[in-house]
């Protein structure tokens, strides 16, 4: 998940309004996940989609299950949002496949994605795992050969029949050999070497509980409301890594940024940081971040807002992710606290 140099402008959509409630179609089932490799995943364990409709041109359903127990999960009284953006980006590769006539072995790029939550408390665990709707409708951007280059999308996520999230972003398609090509001709000259997989910070600082589980260094705050750390990398994660990749992952990125940005409202407004979690994130990528440079990442935090949808107060919080003098993605969460 990250940006390829091919671009276009394009006026992105306007994100529906949720309903009350949404209705799970009949016709969709949560049985038995799909084949992993429409969803680019190794593991069947990461596979989280289980069925999808089209239900008019170009307007998709896509069926999903979120399991109660999971190593981003953490057995944390809701679910978690790392998850979400999961079920969302595989929603949207699998609509590809399996209605926009992508091949398999296709490389997704995502440019944009935005998400807002509108309801908190639907995020609770209960004691089933969550059905997940996912409704989308695509615009798709064709060239003249009528070829797929990519696509924006506009809908919502329901869990258990209630809207949880609002959504819209842009991916972009290319072909394996398209994507190589890219690669080799953006990668910087230097030594191709692995890094040192630095300290995490401590799991409470972040509100996590799993050590496994932390992606950034202990922050270091040079002002008020700004922070810094690296990028904590580990090939070997299950989930974030479910397969070899030749970048830093953009599920990563935003995970990191999570983390940066809630240690960085609990050390400003004295909150605890387990009871923090995100009430909507912007993120737009920008370049490719290498797996052998060191990534930082830079917070600047704004004052406390009021967040209507939520009834809560935020503090949204800019990221910048960066090698070197390059900003790869910049990030925007919302910071908002819930109760336990």
């Amino acid at each position: 998940m990250t940006v390829s140099e091919t671009s276009s402008t394009t006026t992105q959509p306007t994100v529906p309004q949720p309903t009350a409630t949404t209705q799970p179609l009949a016709a969709l089932s949560y049985d038995a996940t799909v084949p992993r490799n429409l969803v680019h995943r190794t593991s069947v364990a990461e596979v989280f989609v289980t069925d999808s409709a089209e239900t008019a041109p170009h307007t998709y359903a896509v069926a999903a299950q979120l399991p109660r127990g999971h190593l981003i999960g953490e057995n944390a009284p809701i679910y978690d949002y790392t998850l979400l953006i999961e079920v969302v980006r595989q929603a949207g590769v699998l609509a590809a496949h399996r209605y926009l006539g992508v091949e398999l072995g296709t490389v997704f790029i995502f440019r944009h994605l935005h998400l807002s939550t509108v309801d908190v408390e639907r995020l609770r665990i209960g004691t089933d795992p969550a059905q997940v709707l996912v409704r989308m409708k695509v615009e798709p951007r064709r060239n003249k050969a009528g070829r797929l280059q990519g696509f924006t999308f506009t809908g919502d996520v329901s869990l258990d029949g209630g809207v949880v999230l609002l959504g819209e972003g842009t991916l972009l398609v290319l072909s394996p050999q398209a994507y190589q090509k890219l690669r080799a001709k953006r990668r910087t000259a230097g030594p191709d070497a692995r890094l040192p997989r630095f300290t995490p910070a401590a799991p409470t600082t972040v509100g996590r509980r799993e050590p496994r589980n932390i992606f950034i260094t202990e922050p270091v705050f040079t002002g008020r409301s700004e922070a810094s750390c690296v990028l904590v990398t580990d090939p070997s994660h299950p989930h974030m890594f479910d397969h070899p990749l030749d970048h830093v992952p953009g599920h990563l990125q935003m995970e990191a940024a999570r983390q940066l940005a809630i240690a960085s409202v609990s050390r400003l407004h004295g909150l605890s940081a387990e009871t923090l979690t995100i009430g909507g994130i912007t993120t737009d990528f920008n370049d490719y971040a290498e797996l052998d440079h060191v990534t930082e990442l830079r917070a600047s935090a704004d004052g406390l807002q009021r967040h209507d949808t939520l009834s809560t107060l935020a503090v949204p919080v800019t990221i910048e992710v960066a090698q070197g003098s390059t900003v790869t993605t910049t990030i925007r969460v919302e910071v908002v606290q819930w109760g336990i």
